[in-house]
């Protein structure tokens, strides 16, 4: 079932500082339990640049710690990389904040990358497969991309101190990732800790700025899945974060979450499309090659010229006669 909130959609530049969000009325609802510290009202947006487009990205799906994050010293967070139905042309970021930095998982028409966003204090020593094209961090190659729908990676992040070791009094914060490929953890980046914020945007999607930046479609077939995460305690120990009261869920169309088992340890949860997101099929209409449906809780796309859908040939149970117009992407919420 959607859990539909009332909140306009909230939205995020990549910026060096998230103080200010160009939504505030929003943000202060999503954020209540960050603190001021989280939010000012008033202030310019400054929008990330990815390639050679000004993109400002938006969430539709977020999971907030409602605790108090001033009393964690760490947190794991681990995704399985979902499919889009539309990967070819698709953008679209599956990730979190923890203080001021962000982390997870960027997907472009070229396919899955690590990426992390937030080091205001530089890059110099940061794991040389990453790039910088947001200045404060960007995308990464090597070993850290080409990541596959089913592949699962795990973010990590620690108080530390500045030779890296973890610290639960140390006065910065270092970020690791492990691709479970037998590498272990690798160091991405370490940063000085500033907003007090611990969230995920289980989806950002970039459909506002232009046609040529596809929204993600994520059949629920195979969802953006949250594997588990864990927090660190102030004695140095990792928990398993579990319960029905440790997030604040926020989502907006077209995405929705499912499968939600928040008395599992750890929790665990899905998101994907909802069926509402695409229009029904009809009997009586004309569709061209490439067109996506719903019908019967799944995604179709037309196969060829449609030029007069007849109302015994729908995509789910055509009569025998009708000739092969769709093909099954997958099925939707």
């Amino acid at each position: 079932m959607s859990e539909k909130s009332t909140l306009s959609m909230d939205t995020d530049a990549r910026r060096p500082s998230r103080a200010v969000w160009p939504r505030v009325g929003a943000a202060l609802l999503l954020l209540g339990t960050l603190g001021g510290a989280a939010c000012t009202a008033g202030g310019a947006v400054e929008e990330e640049s990815l390639g050679e487009a000004s993109l400002l990205g938006s969430y539709h799906l977020t999971s907030t710690y409602t605790g108090n994050v001033g009393d964690t010293r760490g947190w794991l967070i681990e995704w399985e990389v979902p499919e889009f139905v539309n990967e070819s042309e698709a953008w679209g970021v599956v990730g979190q904040w923890y203080y001021n930095l962000e982390s997870g998982i960027y997907h472009t028409p070229d396919g899955w990358f690590v990426y992390y966003f937030g080091d205001d204090n530089g890059v110099t020593g940061n794991h040389a497969s990453c790039n910088t094209q947001w200045g404060s961090g960007g995308t990464c190659g090597g070993s850290l991309s080409g990541l596959q729908p089913g592949d699962q990676v795990v973010f990590k992040y620690e108080w530390c101190t500045s030779e890296r070791v973890a610290d639960v009094n140390g006065s910065l914060l270092c970020l690791y990732v492990d691709m479970k490929d037998g590498a272990g953890w690798q160091f991405l980046a370490q940063d000085t800790r500033t907003t007090v914020e611990m969230y995920a945007h289980d989806i950002e999607h970039f459909r506002d700025v232009g046609p040529q930046y596809a929204e993600p479609q994520i059949s629920c077939d195979t969802p953006i899945k949250m594997l588990r995460q864990q927090l660190k305690t102030t004695s140095g120990t990792w928990q398993n974060m579990s319960g029905s009261s440790t997030w604040s869920f926020y989502n907006e169309p077209p995405y929705v979450y499912q499968n939600k088992n928040l008395s599992a340890s750890p929790s665990t949860w899905e998101s994907c499309l909802q069926c509402s997101s695409l229009a029904a099929w009809q009997s009586g209409q004309v569709y061209t090659p490439g067109t996506l449906v719903t019908q019967g809780g799944q995604f179709w796309q037309a196969k060829q010229q449609i030029w007069w859908s007849h109302p015994d040939c729908p995509p789910s149970n055509p009569a025998s006669w009708c000739p092969a117009e769709w093909a099954r992407l997958g099925s939707c919420n």
